[in-house]
């Protein structure tokens, strides 16, 4: 059975991670989370950009990108 410590652990990390990431490679792009969920719609709203659709949408306490999940999915279908 998970604990609490490990299940908040476990959404915290790359949080942390994926900001570390970008500085040492450079990168530009937005680091999509598990599931493309953000924690700021003007993430969500940057990861909309690079999928080529337009808005973002609540998701409980988080954002994902696109005006709604079918949006999302086509976009990401579209590659």
């Amino acid at each position: 059975m998970m604990t609490t410590s490990f299940l908040r652990l476990n959404l915290i990390a790359p949080l942390l991670i994926a900001p570390l990431m970008m500085g040492i490679t450079g990168a530009t792009r937005v680091q999509a989370q598990p599931h493309e969920m953000f924690p700021t719609k003007a993430a969500a709203l940057q990861r909309a950009k690079q999928l080529k659709c337009a808005g973002a949408f609540a998701m409980g306490q988080h954002w994902m990108p696109c005006k709604d999940l079918d949006t999302y999915e086509k976009a990401v279908r579209r590659g």
